[in-house]
Order: C-alpha cells, then sequence, then structure tokens
C-alpha cells in the first residue's frame, strides 16, 4: 500500500509540474512600454499688448530774470510778461508691452510708451538796452553809470516743443472676473527720456531788428561805473541783470534729461476672445522734472514737471 501511494504521489507532483510549466510557456513576455516625451505647453502665460489713448499733461513753466526791471515808480516796464501759467494741455499717448500672468491674480509687463507731452507759445515786451549813453551825477558833475532806458523794448518770443519716450515695469492685481470684467490696479517704476527744444527770439521794438547790442563799456578816463542809472544819474535798485557785455539773446535749443518714473494704474480688462483682451485704463504718470536755461544772459528757463495723468484704450492678447 505504501509503495502505491508514493507511486502515486509521485505522479501528481510531476502532473502538476508539467501543468504549470504548459501554463507558463503558454504565457506571453511582455515587458513595459516606454512612456514618451510629456508634451509641455510653452508660453501659454505670455501676452503682448498695444495702448493708445489722450493726456492731460502740466505746461512747462517759463521764467525770465530781472532784465525788465524799471526804475522806481517808472509806468513802462515791464510792458508785458512773458508770465508763467499752471495750466494742461491734452496731448497724444501710445505704448506697446510684453507681460507675463503668473497666476489668475498677478500679473506683470514692461512697456514703452511715446508721449508728445505739450507745447509752448510765448511772448512777452521786455525792456532791452539799445545802447550805452553815459549819464553825469549831477552833484559832481562826474559820470555815474549808463542809462537805463526803459523805452528802449524788445518784442520777445518763444516756442517750445517736447516729447517724452517712457520705460516702465509694471506689476497688477487682478482680484477677479465678473460677468467677462476683471478690473485690477498697478503700478510701476523706470525710466523717462524728456526732450526739449525750440527757439527764443528777442526783436527790438523800434526797427524790428534781432536785438544784438554791444554793451561793452566804454574804454575812457576816469572810467565809468558800470551801473545802470536812471536820466538822473540815479542807481536803479535793484539792479536789472543786463551785464556790460555784448547781448546775444536769440537761441535755438535742444536738450534731453533722464529721470526716474513712475506710475498709478486703475481699470478694466473685458474678454473679447479665449485669447484676446479689451483693457480701459486710467494712469498718472509722474516722468521727473526737466529745467532748461535757455539762456544765461536773460535767465529766461523753462521748467517741465513731465506729470501727465492718461486715459488709454488698448489690447492685451495672450500667446499660444
Amino acid at each position: 500500500m505504501k509503495p502505491f501511494l508514493s507511486i502515486a504521489f509521485a505522479g501528481l507532483t510531476l502532473a502538476t509540474g508539467e501543468a504549470r510549466a504548459a501554463d507558463l510557456g503558454s504565457a506571453p513576455l511582455t515587458i513595459p512600454a516606454s512612456q514618451g516625451a510629456t508634451a509641455v505647453e510653452i508660453g501659454t502665460n505670455w501676452y503682448v499688448r498695444g495702448d493708445i489713448g489722450v493726456t492731460f499733461d502740466d505746461m512747462p513753466k517759463v521764467s525770465l530774470s530781472s532784465i525788465a526791471v524799471p526804475p522806481p515808480a517808472s509806468p513802462f516796464a515791464p510792458i508785458s510778461s512773458f508770465g508763467d501759467t499752471s495750466s494742461t494741455r491734452t496731448g497724444f499717448v501710445g505704448g506697446l508691452g510684453v507681460g507675463y500672468r503668473f497666476n489668475d491674480y498677478l500679473r506683470f509687463d514692461g512697456t514703452w510708451d511715446y508721449n508728445t507731452g505739450p507745447g509752448e507759445n510765448r511772448s512777452g515786451v521786455v525792456v532791452c538796452p539799445y545802447g550805452l549813453t553815459p549819464v553825469n551825477n549831477p552833484a559832481t558833475g562826474l559820470a555815474a553809470g549808463y542809462l537805463y532806458d526803459t523805452t528802449n523794448t524788445c518784442d520777445g518770443f518763444l516756442n517750445v516743443r517736447q516729447h517724452n519716450n517712457t520705460f516702465l515695469a509694471n506689476a497688477y492685481i487682478d482680484p477677479g472676473t465678473f460677468s467677462g470684467i476683471t478690473p485690477y490696479v498697478g503700478g510701476g517704476v523706470g525710466l523717462n527720456i524728456n526732450t526739449v527744444q525750440g527757439g527764443l527770439n528777442f526783436y527790438e521794438t523800434a526797427n524790428a531788428q534781432p536785438y544784438a547790442a554791444d554793451l561793452t563799456p566804454f574804454n575812457v578816463i576816469p572810467p565809468i561805473p558800470q551801473t545802470w542809472v536812471n536820466a538822473a544819474g540815479q542807481a536803479i535798485a535793484p539792479q536789472p541783470a543786463v551785464l556790460f557785455a555784448p547781448q546775444i539773446w536769440n537761441r535755438s535749443f535742444s536738450s534731453t534729461a533722464y529721470r526716474v518714473a513712475w506710475a498709478l494704474t486703475a481699470g478694466v480688462g473685458i474678454q473679447l476672445t479665449p485669447s484676446a483682451t479689451l483693457d480701459i485704463n486710467y494712469r498718472y504718470l509722474n516722468g521727473g522734472t526737466q529745467s532748461v536755461l535757455i539762456n544765461a544772459q536773460n535767465g529766461l528757463a523753462v521748467k517741465e514737471n513731465n506729470v501727465s495723468q492718461q486715459i488709454r484704450v488698448g489690447v492685451r492678447y495672450m500667446l499660444q
């Protein structure tokens, strides 16, 4: 009995092994397929933008030293002045930019804007001595100085033109989208390049000739004091800032200044398509102050604050 059971168990074991071997032989050998590179969409958060708008800019301020100081109680000068105003003038602004949306609430862009800037035309009448006339002191009989004749006047004309190139790095916060409209606020800092150019011309009222008087003091003995006096030989106080030297008041000028610029912006984005957004915004831009001394002989200077309030309309386009 025992030999029989041993033979039966051995046969069963052999049959089971053959079945397992058959099963292994029938199963195909599979190797996991290698995965290809995952496609990554690049640049979907980048956008380009273009804007145009209208600006309300501070006008240049014109100053003139006391070249037209009259004698005490004189009714003549200054007959009229170049004056100064604090008005604003409308202009044009246009710009381009490239930006990146960091997430649904924060985005950044770099922009370049060109602003025509306000121009200025001013005119005025000032005293401008046509020549030198010695005046004696009645008490001493000696020369007291040179006559400051307030009937010697010049008609002055100033024209100023300017433009700005502004480069800003900006950041914006988009708090949320409501019915396709996204309000936002933002600010930026960068560089403003302001160019001021124009011309300054004075003409003698008596003959309309360009003013270019030779006020070189007489070389006489005893020397005549280099003092402006009235017809009675009394020194004018304060002394007019007209030097005793050849006068060349007419100028053409061009000056460029580089200043730190900063801006504050508030606006709304209106979704036009999945890629395009209409951008309507208000921006306050401060491009720094520039002062230009046009003529050191008469002290005429122009100061521009480069402060601009802008209403702009543009389009932001997401790159796909």
